[in-house]
């Protein structure tokens, strides 16, 4: 599992993300599939992508875009297109959050991480006189 806060990155024309996992080697194309809250980046050849290759043939895959994962050193870079910046509000400068599993990884801006966070509770006072049970 991995799980990193990482700054957009890019310049007038593209914006990317560079981390340490990797979910295909460098060079190979990789799906970018728009969620209403993040971008998910998965394998073509893994379920998630075969599911979406479907839709793409049969032409209901609108929030599917085909990217190649970079090497950036030993980091990998993804590329975030265009269209998914502007609809997740991601701008170079940004903060996300990227969480990777065996073979996804997932970029949610962090706006949106706070957001669903919520209010934290106030901490209990009584519980400062006395901060562990007896035992």
């Amino acid at each position: 599992m991995y799980a990193k806060v990482l700054k957009v990155s890019g310049s007038k024309t593209e914006l990317y993300v560079t981390t340490k996992h990797f979910i295909a080697p460098a060079g190979e194309e990789v799906f970018a599939i728009l969620g209403e809250d993040r971008i998910l980046y998965a394998p073509i050849e893994s379920d998630i992508g075969k599911n979406y290759a479907v839709r793409v043939v049969k032409g209901a895959g609108w929030n599917v875009k085909k990217i190649k994962v970079q090497r950036v050193v030993a980091s990998a870079a993804y590329n975030i297109p265009k269209s998914f910046a502007k609809y997740l509000n991601i701008g170079k400068g940004g903060l996300v959050l990227a969480v990777g599993g065996d073979a996804t990884l997932e970029i949610i801006p962090l706006p949106i991480v706070i957001a669903r966070i919520g209010r934290f509770r106030e901490p209990n006072i009584l519980a400062a006189e006395k901060p562990f049970p007896d035992s």
